[in-house]
């Protein structure tokens, strides 16, 4: 069945794949269509999940959710050709086919996901209550939706023209059920609080897999604000695609469990960085307003160009040392170790006591079931 599933949705990537070629041989390649890369990519990467891992259903989910991105993109493109069309039936079947994706979308995002994850399943059955309420509430709201008097159609997703278009088969005057929609989406807040009650009870193979998903959440986050800043499209668009490709990779890094513990690194590199980037700026911006006050623009610039390449690698090497010891203390725990048991080197003669502390190492940074050591005489 997960075959099937899988050959079922690479088809429908096929065919979306040769929907935008044309569309992109017509109109020429557009900021919107940098929409359907991390889609197409976490289509990809579900699909491997699935048939990599079938007693997970996150391979399952992220397959849903990649098709559902699909689908909403294919749908943008094909209201306006509706429209243009002029065939209310075919515009409303399409309308409705993007609101039942942009459901799913949101669904399996924002309550599904952090309900699931890494196992694919809820916490306890008692937590799976959420989820069953979610999708209820969800499919009767779109129920309710597919049979209202009418709908809106944009031209475009950047249109703010909406077209009224009637429904064939709605109910005359009948705008359906959206308080059921918002009692769908409210899930969420429990979904996520399940998140933080499985990190409390879990081991830590699991604290590392909700580490790698809570981070690149984080930096789906900043994405998603910083599209909105005053950049180009194109910027923006692919801003955004970055940080949501970086979902993709969090969710298949966990449900794999390859490099896990990488995460720590990650984030610890990730704050040093953003520290001293911090740290930097405001010097040079201290610098260059204090100086260019006394002397030429160019030399302040210049003078503290100079003084922050300077300060780079000292205020680099301290960040790291404190950023390690807050955030990634097995590694500065490890280098403390190796540290003290090359500064006992220089005062170690005999060799069984070198031995014996070279164990003593080995047992603190690795710590093994059991250590042996074979000298050869």
């Amino acid at each position: 069945m997960r075959r099937v599933m899988a050959g079922a949705v690479s088809i429908y990537t096929m065919v979306v794949l040769v929907v935008l070629a044309s569309r992109i041989v017509d109109t020429g390649l557009t900021a919107e269509d940098i929409y359907f890369v991390p889609a197409l990519t976490g289509t990809a990467v579900g699909v491997y999940l699935t048939l990599k891992v079938p007693e997970n259903r996150m391979g399952m989910l992220m397959t849903v959710m990649s098709v559902a991105l699909v689908t909403l993109g294919l749908t943008n493109v094909l209201i306006a050709w509706a429209l243009d069309q002029g065939n209310d039936g075919l515009t409303v079947a399409v309308v409705h086919l993007s609101d039942l994706a942009w459901v799913t979308q949101f669904l399996t995002a924002l309550v599904l996901l952090p309900l699931w994850f890494p196992t694919g399943r809820p916490i306890t059955p008692r937590w799976a209550w959420v989820g069953r309420l979610a999708l209820i509430a969800a499919a009767v709201a779109e129920l309710s939706f597919f049979l209202s008097g009418s709908v809106c159609a944009y031209e475009s997703p950047t249109s703010d023209v909406c077209v009224t278009v009637p429904s064939p088969w709605g109910i005359e005057g009948f705008a359906g059920f959206e308080m059921l929609f918002l009692l769908s989406m409210a899930m969420a807040f429990p979904a996520v609080a399940s998140a933080f009650v499985r990190w409390r009870r879990s081991d830590d193979v699991v604290r590392h897999q909700i580490k790698w998903f809570f981070v690149a959440a984080i930096g789906l986050l900043v994405a998603f604000i910083v599209s909105f800043a005053d950049f180009d499209q194109v910027v923006n668009e692919l801003v955004f695609a970055t940080g949501l490709t970086g979902v993709w990779v969090a969710i298949a890094v966990a449900v794999l469990k390859y490099r896990l513990y990488d995460i720590d690194r990650i984030i610890s590199r990730t704050v040093a960085y953003a520290v001293i980037i911090a740290v930097l700026a405001a010097v040079y911006i201290g610098l260059v307003t204090a100086i260019g006050s006394q002397f030429e623009s160019s030399l302040a610039v210049a003078a503290s160009t100079l003084t922050v390449a300077a300060l780079f690698n000292p205020l680099r090497r301290r960040v790291q040392r404190w950023v390690d010891r807050h955030f990634n203390r097995s590694t500065y725990d490890t280098g403390q170790v190796m540290d003290q048991f090359a500064g006992s080197l220089r005062d170690q003669v005999d060799t069984d006591e070198v031995i014996e502390g070279w164990v003593d190492v080995v047992e603190a940074t690795m710590q093994p079931s059991s250590v042996g050591v074979w000298v050869r005489q």
